[in-house]
């Protein structure tokens, strides 16, 4: 019987060559239970389901038993870190367990290198491993780093769920081994309608061109669900949806930055790792959802904004967001339907001050303090919001209009510019020119710049 502590590893083709960083993450995650790996000499592709069993089948099925006969020689169970590699190796090994013919038949070809398939290890997915032989338990002892308030999109992906009569370990319409995982490390699971669809990945043979729009239907279906990042248990879901959101922005226009996460980068964070020991950087440098942000708020590593002041505390807010009667008579919220001045209530409380100053609603209100007059502790949303732009021309998000009138305070004194010739005729005495090197010294004192980063 195997050593339920040692397992052969299964990285897949992927991996090793584009993500790395997914093969650090999971080998230390691993590690951490005593989880031992061994890595297997001589193996190769699992093989490749679309490409290799279209061919031929038993090609396929030879290729398979030669991996699983190498491995066997290990006498350790093999671990996957890729659906395509578990789909291949466990339907192969149940196959080959169950048909005696067929085992003759691979055995003959395998015989002429020596190799023999024996049926004696079991092939297991990553998340089956940490779920079943570890436990959410010992991964609940272990978290450092809680992904509190973290709204992350499961997506567990085709070929770990389906058929079940080779894969068999978890629900193939309702999997819930990866959210539990993710559950232990204080995530919040979204559901989304899109989450048991597939990534896409396979249509790059018949309909490369469809790939893109279906990846993008299931990040809008995470994004329309208020997800924060997707969280996947598979190479080639990874590359879809970690790859193609440039693609999915050029083609339709769109604005896509959703964090895309191998679901033991974010164990590995929770657990306390250094993401530079994972190897994150290169992860960072090659994603467009802003992965970095969210490890830094996990971490606790992200600039504590100061929010609350004598004028904006944490009190006022509390009773903000369960009242909000002032959103109804809001001018703003009337006539804008992306205005959501409670969205950023709940943002500021939960500690995401950094995604609230990013918004473009705050800079929809027009101060006309309607909020204050009408709030039943006279303090009104507008106080917040000022907080809030405050801090945004302090990162150097200044929308273009903001941007004119500074740059004409700092040239003049003025927001805008005098209309001598206008006030000479009608008898208007000349306006007297500002000080404008003492107002540039009030400007530079406060680190307000004539020319800042725009807004996109």
């Amino acid at each position: 019987m195997a050593d339920s502590k040692k397992f052969t590893l299964i990285t897949g083709c992927l991996i090793p060559s584009k993500f790395p960083f997914i093969e650090k993450s999971s080998r230390m995650v691993l590690g951490s239970f005593g989880i031992q790996l061994v890595d297997i000499p001589g193996i190769s592709c699992c093989p490749n389901q679309m490409a290799v069993q279209s061919t031929s089948k038993t090609l396929w099925q030879a290729i398979a038993a030669r991996n699983l006969a190498l491995a066997e020689k290990t006498g350790c169970n093999i671990v996957s870190l890729c659906n395509g590699c578990y789909d291949t190796l466990k339907t192969v090994n149940s196959e080959l367990k169950e048909d005696n013919e067929l085992r003759k038949k691979v055995n003959a070809l395998l015989a002429g290198f020596g190799l023999k398939f024996e049926g004696a290890i079991e092939v297991k997915h990553v998340v089956e491993v940490l779920h079943e032989d570890i436990g959410v338990g010992a991964i609940d002892r272990l978290v450092k780093f809680p992904l509190r308030k973290l709204r992350v999109a499961p997506f567990v992906g085709c070929h770990a769920k389906r058929p079940m009569d080779h894969m068999g370990f978890d629900d193939p319409y309702e999997p819930y081994f990866l959210t539990n995982i993710l559950e232990t490390t204080g995530a919040e699971i979204v559901n989304y309608p899109e989450r048991n669809s597939c990534c896409g990945g396979g249509l790059s043979i018949g309909r490369k061109h469809d790939v893109v729009p279906a990846s993008r239907r299931v990040l809008r279906s995470v994004l329309d669900n208020r997800g924060e990042a997707v969280v996947v248990n598979c190479p080639f879901c990874f590359t879809q949806f970690y790859r193609n959101q440039l693609d999915i922005n050029e083609t339709y226009q769109d604005d896509l930055h959703l964090p895309i996460f191998y679901f033991t980068e974010l164990l590995a964070i929770a657990m306390g790792f250094d993401p530079d020991e994972i190897g994150l950087k290169e992860h960072y440098e090659n994603g467009v959802g802003g992965e970095e942000r969210i490890i830094r708020r996990i971490r606790g590593d992200t600039p504590k904004d100061d929010i609350f002041d004598a004028e904006v505390t944490r009190a006022q807010l509390e009773i903000c967001s369960k009242c909000l009667a002032c959103a109804d008579d809001c001018s703003t919220a009337m006539i804008t339907t992306e205005y959501h001045p409670e969205d950023l209530v709940n943002l500021v409380l939960e500690g995401k001050v950094d995604e609230a100053v990013e918004r473009p609603d705050i800079w929809y209100c027009m101060n006309c303090h309607e909020c204050t007059q009408r709030c039943p502790q006279s303090f009104g949303m507008v106080k917040l919001i000022i907080r809030l732009k405050n801090l945004a021309i302090a990162k150097g998000k200044v929308p273009e209009v903001v941007e004119h009138r500074l740059t004409s305070i700092h040239e003049s004194g003025f927001s805008f510019p005098v209309d001598e010739g206008g006030r000479e005729a009608l008898g208007l005495p000349e306006v007297e020119g500002a000080d404008v090197e003492e107002i540039r010294e009030l400007m530079q004192k406060m680190s307000v710049k004539r020319t800042r980063k725009k807004c996109d």
